[in-house]
């Protein structure tokens, strides 16, 4: 049977943000059905979807450049794979880009992501305070919501914020054990309690990791 792995990049915005993991599989079984595209399909008495994803996106936080990856069972060319899923698709969701893997490439694996939160203009300028507060720390540990403790401070690659327009933006390295997401950086900013209220962060872009080893955004 030919199995070819074709790794794509989409983007989940507007209401379907308020969507969690398990939803968007279930909105992209649907999709792939009614798209007719020939999606291999696991073994055993409850055959599932040949795919994968290196990152679930967090529920609640939009995704401007999401990636999971893709087993079919005929070999076809990822224009026509993107054009058939966005014929098919629904607001929110859209594929961006398609690219056919090599039996060879290993499966995506996140390096890390990019996020941008919008500051409303009354929290600037504590905001600012804390950022520089955190800069100076060599450590910076958070609780998680499962009770466990992550040190935040060797997570953040890089770390901006303009006052003026209040956009606050971040990368998040993926660490091995407890991890640092999204949540646990706003909770550092005592942000956390603002989510969905004055402000909905976004994913801009997932980082990958090339050739089984770690490269930092922005460099090849």
């Amino acid at each position: 049977m030919v199995r070819e792995r074709i790794r794509i990049r989409f983007s989940k915005t507007g209401n379907l943000c308020f969507i969690g993991h398990r939803d968007l599989l279930t909105t992209l079984e649907r999709l792939f059905r009614r798209s007719r595209l020939p999606i291999a399909m696991s073994q055993g008495f409850h055959p599932k979807l040949r795919m994968s994803f290196p990152s679930a996106l967090p529920l609640g936080v939009a995704g401007e450049d999401e990636v999971f990856e893709l087993e079919l069972s005929e070999a076809i060319k990822p224009d026509s794979v993107l054009e058939a899923l966005n014929r098919c698709s629904v607001d929110g969701l859209r594929f961006l880009s398609a690219t056919t893997l090599s039996p060879k490439e290993k499966n995506a694996r996140l390096h890390s992501s990019l996020y941008e939160v919008n500051i409303p203009s009354e929290l600037r300028q504590s905001v600012e305070k804390r950022i520089e507060t955190f800069l100076a720390a060599g450590t910076f540990p958070v609780e998680k919501h499962n009770g466990k403790t992550v040190d935040l401070r060797p997570a953040v690659l890089s770390l901006d914020f303009d006052s003026k327009t209040g956009a606050l933006t971040a990368a998040l390295l993926t660490m091995q054990g407890p991890d640092a997401g999204i949540r646990e950086f706003l909770k550092a900013f005592e942000l956390d309690g603002e989510i969905f209220r004055s402000i909905f962060p976004v994913r801009k872009k997932c980082m990958l990791q090339k050739n089984g080893s770690l490269t930092l955004p922005g460099k090849k």
